[in-house]
């Protein structure tokens, strides 16, 4: 949505920085790719894979280190400014592109893997998006995606947690109302002719490390931040 995007946008002079409030997004990966590798088995090396709602490049830039050839969309000039700059400067040569996730410029079937990282709940259509995911991916191309759960409990510890109490995320990032159920997103899928593959899976927070980050585990409760994998 325009409003998330001017929120995001605002942060990326210092989106690299330690401090920033989007380290917490990057110190996420780890624990996201702990779930997603097992759908990888011959690893990163080699697979072109488009990262949409790219953000300043965390992801992005984390896939080019393991060897995928990376491309990245967002829709905020800025931000993905920041993510050339900082490519460059890494010594990385990921493709960065400003655009819509609901109208990516790329052609049919140009991508073996697809990732959509807490994006989803940000956009004003998200069955479009995935829509859109499906048209980029190769057949047997596979689509690695999460997103938050519309619960009560979501509405805690995402908004009122960490928004207005801890102010780890900028206040306004979320509405409780574009969370996205897991019967919703299930939804989309098929409407993008994409298939489930495995079981979807949570990822509870469990409070902060010293270093900012998030202490972190997977779970079988679906009931705040889910992940999951569908193929074409």
């Amino acid at each position: 949505m325009a409003g998330d995007t001017e929120i995001f946008g605002d942060l990326a002079r210092d989106w690299w920085a330690p401090a920033s409030p989007a380290a917490s997004l990057r110190a996420l990966n780890r624990p996201r790719f702990a779930f997603f590798d097992r759908y990888l088995p011959a690893g990163w090396g080699g697979q072109r894979v488009l990262d949409v709602g790219c953000g300043g490049g965390f992801t992005a830039e984390y896939l080019a280190v393991r060897g995928a050839v990376v491309s990245g969309v967002e829709l905020s000039e800025s931000l993905v400014a920041t993510a050339r700059r900082h490519a460059v400067e890494s010594g990385l040569g990921i493709d960065y592109v400003v655009g819509a996730g609901e109208r990516m410029p790329f052609a049919d079937g140009v991508f073996m893997v697809v990732t959509c990282l807490d994006v989803l709940e940000h956009v004003a259509s998200p069955g479009e998006v995935v829509s859109e995911i499906g048209r980029v991916l190769a057949p047997g191309g596979l689509f690695l995606f999460d997103t938050i759960n519309r619960t009560w409990l979501s509405r805690a510890v995402m908004i009122w947690g960490l928004e207005r109490v801890l102010r780890i995320i900028p206040r306004g990032a979320h509405d409780w109302h574009d969370f996205v159920t897991p019967a919703e997103m299930a939804g989309y899928l098929g409407a993008a002719g994409l298939t489930p593959v495995g079981r979807m899976a949570g990822l509870m927070l469990g409070g902060r490390r010293r270093d900012g980050s998030f202490r972190t585990r997977l779970t079988r409760d679906l009931s705040c931040t889910y992940l999951g994998v569908a193929r074409r």
